[in-house]
């Protein structure tokens, strides 16, 4: 069913006595008779059963006169029947009960809408939002309002509220192309280029017949061609209008439409007095889940008779997802028929709440048994694609976003070529692709995603293998809480298998010292964190019907059973379960079991539902099932109805499915939302954030779970909304989202989490950002970044010189105070820092080589520049004049250039610069000054698996005599973080009397100014260096991050305003204590201070040691530092904890077997007088959990 119901639903009027049995039952069955009106008169009303659906609507409003709830339905039912002024009473009366719901007040706006009433309808509009000022349906109502008036105050109106929406509703791609076509329309042409950056960044990937309109649009928006612009974009939005991102938009903010016009409200009201145990009896008593299967279309699904095809039982299978991304879930489902005697495969697409068979016009067109399925986005283009498990060999099929699958199977080389039986796709190694785990029939498969569309086997990384293996069933999720993914196994003839992510794609079994084993005969594993302490937990089902074990976590990745589930697993004795899912049925925050199974006798129950009352008890309820539904091999729980409660289908045991409407668990509160991951210039995290960790904080209700498909789910019981969602990431990296609104799509924020620690000067007024330092080292990052193999950085120390204007540090009480920050996810070792004064006529400046390049560095290299000689021209490869970005040093930096699929990875381009008719026979260089946004670890290892892409840094080319470009400086470098100048030497290079330069990358790099000037190494230059006079290490927190120079800039850092809260899971280990540092500063002897982030080292030099300055002479300044950067990406080698510490000499890190680290005694007094702070990940742990207790 199309979505366009509330999501965020309160509960129903309860009034529950604490007198008499009587009363009490009076009171259910005036709850259940609400509950029975309010159920028939939203399905009558969406089923355009009007006069029904007004006669229950009336009956309720009788049973509950003062709940808005019948009003505003009856009103919305008058509204579809036209009946106006009947609709508009019925409303008023709902808005008198509640003046403060905008929903209401949508309706009553849709009324006069509809009544030609326009501007009564948008004086209404206006008064709601101002009491929901952010509401997605109601903004989309008034924008669209102002759009049929001429006048230039409606279109000014209509732009605000689109630009409103579109902050508010960042995921919907209908108001951003809007917005879009309005600046393109009012010639405001960068911001159109942003607003087209960011729908290729994080929307599906265009139909292929869009992308050229695409290209060209962005390309006339650059060249400020309005017309034309305007003709291309107009052709690319037309495109986009009848993708499926876009009819899910339409139908997010305004509904089907035609007859079905307006939102119900759901809304309710919960009064009286209630407590406990009494109210909770309550609720569950108005629950019912009913089989809707026939009515849904899906008896199209064939079933056998019992005793009947026996080769056939067990071979059904069921599986959903939004496939075609209009909004609802479809299903993938496998049975044999008896009428055909063959075995049949259904696509079915959610039509209304109505399932059509589209397998023919989606091209699924194989045959054979098929054992499962599993839907997977496999190749982040936005669109989940199906992998199809079944005998001759599994099937890939990639969804081509029109419908439409294609079988790509072949060149994939996914799955087993003779057929698995399930399949697990998430991130193994966390290079933000989906890799693939199986289960064959007698042994188990690891395909790692290359993320060129194949996939390759690591199997070998599960360690040994047990021979003639049966497993049945397997579940991810991150069980030891340290942010990378394991994997459980269960199997029939073996025990069970836990296999740690160790990370690099390797993991080890450690089901034994994890209490896991003597679960032999499993037939079922399910994840969740059932007691919501934060740390998943276990239940696994029983093939015999005599071992069901509900495990508790005991935070630290190791297992117990459950003490108080003894009536439980009585009630599931003789009951051998296949499958198994935790799910908050009741919308109490607190997840219940559904185990599917069959039972041992012919009269015993296979599915059942294990309720979950939050205080550690759990109880069997499988009275709300359907007695008819006896038993399954498959269940897969999503919101069929999108009424805000959890449906169950399952598979039958002898084919055919049932589809258990759940009626009733949506009278808690609930909040529903999908994650989005970057698409274009990211490729952190797989494009629907599958296996991420969502917690979630709503009063005293805190919850987790790992995300298995898109559509996530909290019940957050009586809470009226959440407080706090924080999301962490696939690759670690953490984000919170405050005050989230249902229904909402989660877009992954492109975070900067690695840059080295940054450095902030007194200008004489303030502390200001001057530019991050250490940045040649890396320590243990992958970069196999050439493409074919992984290795990692160099091990050696950071040695660098990097300059500091004048003007960024002066004197302060006759000291040059610097700030040393760790900001982001790293742990820093700074073993020397020294200050060199560089003292010049003021005619000159000085620079010093920036760039990135491997050992042996530089040394503190001056180059001295009298005359800067700005290019006569620049062009990029599309021949656009781009002199203006780079002719003058104005946080205006050069882009224009079309992203790949990761981050710090472009499309290669060129900039050809012409230095005009100047003297090149000297000491000639290019100095070029910018930034560069890089890959990281992940990143790296995920480039390293396929040749595809290789990285190519800047290199210089010049003209020969025939006019062909040729390298002269094969690789000059990149800059080393922000605001760095790469410098490159000229002298005798040019090989024509053409001087123009070609500097050719595709690197994500921003150059902000290049010019061409003559060295003077004659040059009156006097350089004083300085040690530190002082140096302190305390905890100060995090600076506020913002991008200098726009969204082209690169990240800076307001020192003036700082959080204190945790930001980043810590490395563990031991740092330095705080205090008086100075004496680790001073030379590099493997004597250095340990930084956390949040840290601040202030360093202090000593002005009476310079001389003074001669007339006429500048004083700019050098900063040497000495040290090594970890980061904590989950890819970098020991990138979890402070060891192993490096050291000068080291050969390799990870270290080598000849890597021994020089224990001393002296440097074991060090670490014992200084390395004595314990940072553990609690803090980060703990930021959201609610009285954790151990």
């Amino acid at each position: 069913m199309k979505k366009y119901c509330l999501f965020v639903v309160t509960t129903l009027l309860i009034t529950l006595f604490t007198g008499c049995r009587n009363s009490g039952e009076k009171s259910t069955q005036k709850s259940t008779d609400l509950i029975t009106a309010r159920t028939l008169g939203l399905a009558y009303l969406e089923e355009f059963k009007l006069e029904e659906a007004e006669k229950e609507f009336l009956k309720f409003i009788d049973l509950a006169p003062d709940d808005k709830f019948g009003y505003a339905n009856l009103g919305l039912t008058y509204l579809r029947m036209a009946n106006y002024p009947d609709a508009e009473k019925a409303l008023a009366k709902a808005i008198k009960i509640d003046p403060k719901d905008p929903d209401v007040r949508l309706i009553l706006a849709t009324v006069y809408k509809m009544n030609n009433e326009r501007e009564k309808a948008i004086e209404e509009l206006i008064s709601a939002l101002e009491f929901a000022p952010d509401h997605k349906k109601i903004l989309y109502e008034i924008s669209e309002l102002y759009s049929t008036q001429p006048d230039e105050d409606s279109w000014k109106q209509r732009e605000n509220y689109i630009e409103i929406l579109v902050r508010n509703a960042p995921d919907n791609l209908v108001p951003r192309l809007n917005l879009t076509d309005i600046l393109i329309r009012k010639g405001e042409f960068d911001k159109a280029v942003e607003q087209m950056e960011i729908i290729n960044k994080q929307f599906p990937e265009f139909p292929r017949e869009a992308v050229e309109y695409f290209d060209k649009t962005l390309s006339l928006l650059r060249k400020k061609d309005r017309e034309n612009a305007i003709i291309q974009f107009t052709i690319f939005h037309n495109y986009l209008k009848v993708t499926p991102p876009y009819q899910a938009g339409i139908m997010d903010l305004k509904g089907p439409g035609g007859s079905l016009i307006g939102f119900p409200v759901i809304t309710f009201d919960r009064r009286g007095p209630s407590s406990g145990n009494e109210e909770d009896r309550s609720l569950l008593d108005i629950i019912r889940f009913t089989n809707v299967a026939a009515g849904a279309g899906l008896d199209i699904i064939p079933r056998t008779e019992e005793g009947t095809n026996a080769e056939f039982r067990f071979s059904s299978h069921v599986v959903t997802c939004d496939y075609d991304g209009d909004g609802d879930i479809d299903i993938y489902a496998g049975s044999y028929d008896p009428a055909s005697s063959s075995y049949k495969h259904f696509l079915l697409r959610n039509d209304m709440g109505k399932y059509a068979d589209v397998t023919r016009e989606a091209g699924l067109n194989h045959s054979g048994i098929e054992a499962s399925a599993a839907f997977a986005d496999f190749d982040n283009d936005g669109f989940p694609d199906l992998f199809v498990m079944k005998e001759g060999g599994d099937m890939l099929y990639r969804n081509t976003g029109k419908g439409t699958f294609e079988d790509i199977t072949a060149r994939s080389k996914a799955g087993s070529r003779t057929g698995g039986k399930k399949a697990l796709f998430f991130d193994m190694d966390h290079d933000g692709d989906l890799d693939l785990f199986e289960i064959l029939p007698q042994s188990n498969l690891y395909l790692r995603n290359n993320s060129d569309g194949t996939f390759e086997d690591q199997s070998a990384k599960l360690g040994p293998q047990t021979a003639g293996i049966i497993s049945t069933a397997a579940a991810f999720g991150d069980f030891d809480d340290d942010e990378d993914i394991d994997f459980i196994v269960v199997s029939k003839n073996s025990d069970v298998c836990l296999y740690s992510n160790q990370r690099q794609g390797v993991f080890r079994d450690i089901a034994a010292e994890s209490g896991l084993k003597g679960y032999e005969g499993a037939g079922a594993v399910a994840v969740g964190d059932y007691n919501n302490d934060g740390y998943l937990d276990l239940f696994i089902g029983s093939l015999t019907g005599e071992n069901h074990a509900l495990l508790r976590n005991l935070r630290n990745g190791t297992f117990e059973k459950e003490k108080n589930n003894s009536e439980m697993l009585r009630s599931l004795e003789k009951v051998n379960v296949f499958d198994a899912s935790f799910i908050d049925f009741n919308n109490d925050g607190f997840l219940d079991i559904l185990a599917a199974g069959e039972a041992q006798g012919m009269d015993g129950r296979g599915i059942n539902l294990i309720y979950n009352d939050g205080k550690g008890n759990f109880r069997n309820v499988s009275e709300l099932l359907p007695s008819e539904v006896k038993s399954g091999k498959q269940t897969a729980i999503f919101d069929y109805n999108d009424d805000g409660d959890l449906d169950a289908l399952i598979a039958g045991i002898n084919g055919g499915v049932a589809l258990l409407r759940n009626d009733g668990g949506n009278n808690n509160h609930f909040i529903t939302m999908k994650l989005v991951g970057l698409r274009a210039g990211s490729a952190k995290n797989n494009y629907f954030g599958i296996g991420a960790k969502v917690e979630m904080r709503a009063g005293d209700l805190y919850e987790t779970m790992v995300v298995t498909n898109p559509n996530i789910h909290f019940g957050i019981g009586s809470n009226s909304r959440a407080d706090i969602i924080r999301i962490r990431w696939t690759n670690g990296v953490p984000q919170n989202i405050f005050m989230p609104v249902s229904d909402q799509s989660l877009v992954e924020q492109q975070t900067l989490k690695g840059s080295c620690p940054f450095l902030y000067g007194w200008n004489g007024e303030e502390y200001v950002f001057v530019k991050d330092i250490l940045w040649r080292s890396a320590l243990g990052m992958p970069t196999g970044i050439m493409g074919g193999t992984t290795s990692y950085a160099f091990a050696d120390a950071s040695d660098d010189y990097l300059k500091i204007p004048g003007e960024m540090l002066k004197q302060n009480n006759g000291n040059y105070i610097i700030q040393v920050t760790s900001e982001l996810w790293e742990t820093i070792y700074i073993d020397e820092l020294e200050l060199v004064a560089v003292d010049h006529p003021d005619s000159l400046d000085i620079f010093v080589p920036e760039q990135f390049g491997p050992p042996p560095f530089p040394g503190p290299k001056i180059l001295t520049v009298k005359e800067k000689h700005a290019p006569v021209s620049a062009v990029d490869s599309e021949g656009n004049d781009v002199l203006s970005f780079i002719s003058r040093k104005d946080d205006i930096y050069l882009a224009g250039f079309k992203p790949g699929k990761y981050q710090g990875i472009t499309e290669m381009r060129d900039l050809i610069i012409d230095p005009g008719q100047i003297d090149v026979s000297g000491r000639f260089y290019l100095f070029m000054n910018g930034w560069i946004f890089p890959t990281d670890a992940s990143i790296n290892v995920a480039i390293s698996q396929s040749d595809e892409i290789k990285v190519t840094p800047p290199l210089i080319q010049v003209l020969n005599k025939k006019g062909e470009w040729v390298t002269v400086t094969g690789s000059v470098g990149f800059p080393m973080g922000k605001d760095k100048t790469v410098i490159a030497d000229l002298s005798g290079k040019f090989l024509s009397e053409d001087h123009r330069v070609r500097i050719r990358t595709n690197m994500e790099i921003y150059w902000d100014q290049i010019f061409f000037a003559e060295d003077l190494p004659d040059a009156p230059v006097v350089n004083n260096a300085l040690s530190p006079s002082s140096a302190d290490l305390h905890f100060r927190g995090f600076s506020e991050p913002f991008r200098k120079g726009g969204r082209y800039g690169p990240h800076w850092f307001d020192y003036s305003v700082v959080e204190k809260g945790p930001k980043w899971r810590d490395l563990t280990g031991n740092y330095t204590r705080f205090g008086d540092v100075l004496p680790l500063l001073s030379e590099s002897d493997n004597k250095y201070i340990i930084t956390n982030a949040g840290d601040e080292t202030t360093v202090s030099f000593s002005a009476a040691e310079l001389p003074p300055l001669p007339e006429g002479w500048k004083r700019d300044f050098l900063i040497r530092s000495v040290g090594w950067v970890k980061d904590g990406d989950l890819n970098t080698a020991f990138g979890s904890t402070v060891l192993p510490l490096p050291f000068h000499g080291m050969k390799s890190y990870p270290p080598s077997e000849s890597d021994t680290y020089p224990d001393t005694p002296d440097l074991q007094k060090y670490n014992r007088e200084y390395n004595t702070r314990v940072v553990t990940a609690d803090e980060y742990l703990n930021a959201l959990r609610v009285n954790d207790k151990k």
